[in-house]
């Protein structure tokens, strides 16, 4: 018997003599989709209010919380707070992730259907077993953008109307197509689809001790050899894929960031990579005068913000902050690569992912310890 494959339902909230003037797509690529707050933030800076965004991957949560009504201030603000805790809940079956964290967090600050949202969204899923894109723009909302983000190997697929979605990005990672369907005026696009030139191996590979490139690995700061080839490989074709299709789906304006140092899981580098996408923001938009100009003139009056949630002091998540911050090995016990004796000047120093090795062997022992 076939399966049910209800496609979702591609609608607007505009009418048809008010259609959306100004789009914005923002493509996936993990943390490296962090480069895509700095270009909210230009846009901001030179006035310019975007009316629909589209997006995928990490460029769909990017939107959906954008389209909700936080800026980009804000939303520098939640990626610099949230842990990785937050997001992490092991699985043993179709991925390392469950992904029940990630819907979570998605629900406590998004709302529940695309029809609450202060702007136009279309997010962009994969069905697996099809191998088709959909295209997601009413209805509940934090399933698909979850569903966007599940890139595969790391986060289970995820079953919805009767389809097995996973990221978006596997088929178009700069969804400049889903946009067209709300028939934008002007649309702009920021792409941070890993580049076909990057860095392979981790430079620094060979000048840390073994339990720091353990702790980096589980928090994901490193890649392993296997991981590496792998997802470079996935890189260099996700690159020509995106590529091949914006040919047939352009922008007006592209602004594509390269950063060939930097990986979907740098995610401590938060603060240059937004530096990095509000730098190149800033350069296209003052390279193209006539555009900024016609995007200017075709702006509305800036969205109303919308505060972040702020969690109850005192709370579960405090309390587990306090108990990781202070837990320490038993009495008689010593965590590897602490052995008696040793000199720091004997550990090589690297960069900021190494800084934090302290800090999160104390949350992993502690997590240990509670079982």
């Amino acid at each position: 018997m076939p399966r049910a494959s209800a496609p979702p339902t591609q609608s607007t909230r505009f009418s048809v003599d008010h259609p959306p003037k100004i789009g914005l797509v923002l493509s996936g690529g993990g943390a490296r989709g962090f480069a895509h707050i700095g270009v909210l933030r230009v846009l901001e800076r030179f006035g310019i209010e975007v009316d629909a965004l589209a997006g995928t991957s990490m460029g769909a949560i990017l939107a959906a919380l954008y389209a909700h009504g936080y800026r980009a201030d804000d939303l520098h603000e939640l990626a610099s707070t949230v842990s990785w805790r937050d997001v992490i809940d092991l699985s043993l079956n179709g991925g390392v992730v469950k992904g029940e964290k990630l819907h979570q967090l998605l629900a406590t600050y998004l709302p529940p259907r695309f029809e609450d949202l202060g702007k136009t969204l279309a997010v962009t899923c994969t069905d697996i077993e099809a191998g088709e894109q959909l295209v997601f723009t009413s209805g509940d909302l934090i399933t698909p953008v979850r569903a966007s983000a599940c890139l595969p190997g790391a986060f289970e697929p995820v079953e919805y109307q009767g389809r097995t979605l996973a990221d978006g990005g596997i088929l178009n990672n700069l969804p400049v197509d889903a946009l067209a369907l709300v028939h934008t005026d002007l649309t702009l696009a920021s792409d941070v689809s890993p580049p076909r030139r990057a860095v392979y191996a981790d430079p620094q590979e060979g000048q840390v001790s073994w339990w720091q490139r353990v702790v980096a690995t589980v928090t994901l700061e490193r890649r392993t050899p296997l991981a590496a080839a792998t997802f470079r490989a996935a890189d260099i074709m996700m690159r020509l894929l995106t590529d091949a299709q914006y040919i047939h789906h352009p922008a007006d304006l592209r602004i594509q960031h390269e950063m060939p140092g930097y990986r979907l899981e740098s995610f401590w580098a938060l603060d240059e990579i937004v530096a990095l996408g509000e730098a190149e923001a800033e350069a296209e938009l003052r390279a193209h005068p006539a555009l900024l100009e016609r995007l200017q003139a075709a702006s509305s009056a800036p969205m109303r913000g919308r505060s972040l949630p702020r969690p109850a002091p005192g709370g579960a998540r405090d309390a587990e902050d306090a108990a990781g911050s202070s837990a320490a090995p038993a009495s008689g016990e010593r965590p590897p690569g602490e052995a008696a004796g040793a000199s720091p000047a004997e550990v090589p120093p690297r960069s900021q992912p190494s800084e934090r090795t302290g800090e999160t062997f104390r949350t992993l022992w502690s997590h240990l310890r509670r079982g």
